[in-house]
């Protein structure tokens, strides 16, 4: 499963000469007010990106947003307003001023209401769901209710369990835990590449977990807390291991056995089919019904809240602007024909927000697509009435 983030326009590179260097801000202007010059962008920069192809790419940016009123920058993070429109952005200079790095956002209307947002959401996919809440009150949803597969926002259920007995006093961050062969599993994540036996702490397994999306974490936490404990927290009858959910992919004859069994049998078939880890490219396919952690957003809210707190989970903010939150805690996930973002968010007065998508369609979804309607949806949800 791979963590869910998308991009819009990508552009990167690395190192050179300049004359007359500038500054991030003044090259971001520069570049959303007239045509690119071939100078201000390293050589390794022009040989990934054809010069005519980030042309046209600025050109339609700069026709979508219109003229720049302010850029701000912080660190190689910017922040692009117009008079209708804000563009996160990415960019970073080698030491002769020449652009290495430059990665835009979709851009984001600064007039959009809840009513815009979820029309924009509406044509995403096949089975498309929203969730907004302030405060716990509803400010927009659609198929809230609806079990829809997630991808890795199941991981969720897996530190509210841990969460749980660290604040029971039956386990602490610190308690050191051995991985084993049996719980490596496909990237997203790192801990696969660890050797067998390693001693990893709980809360390094879950900083992993939430931040990089790990699989390898996520089916090490499951192994100690349990599973069953897992499906109860997820509030299903049984829960995949990651490495179960990959092998069943990869595996037509024991996806089909694993589907027509009766629920008591499936457990037995999902480990059969994990005993050997597959290849990455043969579990790469696209979403296959029965196959996958199906969760309802009303679900993912709950879970999300009380964690939204701990520092591990504000590691990451995945596809959410973090400028415009005082605080915020993300778990996404997906793959082929899935994709869901949630978040828990404050702003700055203090008010406690969930926005979560989650949409399922039988063909590819499109990233951009999706992660505009997304920001387009938090930024409404921030100035709804």
């Amino acid at each position: 499963m791979r963590h869910a983030i998308g991009l819009a326009l990508v552009l990167c590179g690395a190192a050179a000469t300049q004359a007359n260097a500038q500054s991030p801000q003044e090259v971001l202007q520069h570049l959303l007010s007239a045509p690119p010059v071939e100078a201000q962008f390293a050589p390794a920069f022009r040989a990934a990106v054809p010069m005519a192809q980030l042309t046209a790419v600025l050109q339609r940016l700069r026709g979508q947003i219109g003229p720049v009123r302010e850029v701000k920058v912080t660190g190689d993070t910017a922040t692009i307003t117009t008079d209708t429109h804000r563009v996160n952005a990415r960019i970073a200079l080698d030491g002769n001023g020449q652009v290495t790095l430059l990665f835009f956002q979709p851009p984001v209307p600064l007039d959009v209401t809840l009513a815009d947002a979820t029309q924009a959401l509406q044509t995403l996919g096949q089975d498309v769901a929203w969730l907004v809440l302030r405060d716990g009150a509803v400010l927009s949803e659609q198929g809230a209710e609806a079990k829809l597969a997630v991808g890795s926002a199941f991981k969720l259920g897996v530190l509210q369990v841990l969460a749980e007995d660290i604040d029971a006093g039956l386990r602490a961050w610190s308690d050191v835990v051995q991985l084993k062969a049996r719980h490596k599993s496909l990237p997203t994540g790192r801990l696969q590449t660890y050797p067998d036996g390693a001693p990893v702490t709980l809360h390094t397994a879950a900083l992993q977990m939430i931040a990089e999306s790990d699989n390898t974490a996520t089916d090490l936490l499951i192994d100690i807390l349990g599973r069953d404990r897992v499906a109860a927290a997820l509030g299903v009858a049984q829960v995949l291991t990651t490495r179960e959910f990959f092998a069943l992919k990869a595996d037509e004859p024991a996806r089909a056995a694993y589907l027509a069994a009766e629920m008591p049998d499936r457990p037995r078939i999902a480990a059969e089919a994990a005993a050997t880890l597959p290849a990455i490219s043969a579990a790469s396919g696209p979403h296959d019904p029965g196959i996958e952690w199906y969760l309802p957003l009303s679900a993912l809210c709950a879970l999300i809240a009380p964690l939204a707190d701990l520092p591990l989970m504000q590691v990451n903010p995945g596809p959410v602007p973090a400028q415009d939150w005082a605080t915020v805690a993300y778990k996404g996930g997906s793959e082929s024909g899935v994709l869901n973002f949630t978040s828990f968010l404050r702003d700055a007065n203090g008010r406690a927000f969930c926005v979560a998508i989650s949409i399922n369609d039988p063909g590819e979804i499109d990233p951009p697509g999706a992660l505009a309607a997304f920001q387009g949806l938090l930024s409404a949800a921030s100035r709804a009435p």
